[in-house]
């Protein structure tokens, strides 16, 4: 009987040993990788934008033509008022304003997306926007995005849909983004 009460501490104390030693092993290997690749951080701060004068991109068309957008740092409000607004409840209406851009003029939209090129026989699509029930959605501020969203991570997250939102937003950024 004590020989078989042995037998099964003893098993149990290899047991122990091979789960400390492979523990040990990941600690050492993740020291290791954690060393030689570190978390990059940030130590450093961006300017204000008031530093630079003018924010500006100019975009060549396919058709040789350029569109020139021009806006100053400082004519762009930063604000953070916050009203009640059910986005989810309101309507579509028409956009005089619109479009802010196109295939033709965004990186990001690939060919097999364009709509115009492949069938689409008008662009009144293009020029209408979501207005909330009780509150007016502006335009995407880029410089307020951006510094809302500094030192953070952004995730698009779904499929398609998702994707389409990270296209949208890359060309009303770069839109206004040098």
């Amino acid at each position: 009987m004590e020989l078989l009460l042995f037998k099964k501490h003893g098993n149990l104390n290899k047991t122990i040993k091979k789960i400390v030693v492979i523990t040990a092993i990941a600690i050492i290997l993740l020291a290791f990788i954690r060393i030689n690749n570190p978390i990059p951080h940030n130590h450093y701060s961006n300017p204000p934008l008031s530093n630079y004068p003018a924010a500006g991109l100019v975009i060549p068309s396919p058709n040789q033509q350029l569109i020139n957008i021009n806006i100053a740092a400082q004519d762009i409000k930063i604000t953070d008022v916050r009203e009640e607004c059910d986005v989810f409840a309101g309507e579509w209406v028409p956009n005089p304003d619109a479009p802010y851009y196109t295939n033709d003029t965004c990186w990001a939209i690939h060919e097999h997306q364009n709509c115009m090129k492949y069938g689409r026989p008008d662009s009144g699509f293009l020029k209408w926007k979501w207005k909330p029930d009780g509150c007016d959605l502006d335009v995407l501020n880029p410089f307020q995005l951006l510094d809302i969203v500094r030192g953070r991570s952004l995730a698009f997250v779904g499929d398609s849909v998702g994707r389409n939102q990270l296209q949208s937003m890359i060309c009303l950024l770069s839109r206004r983004l040098p």
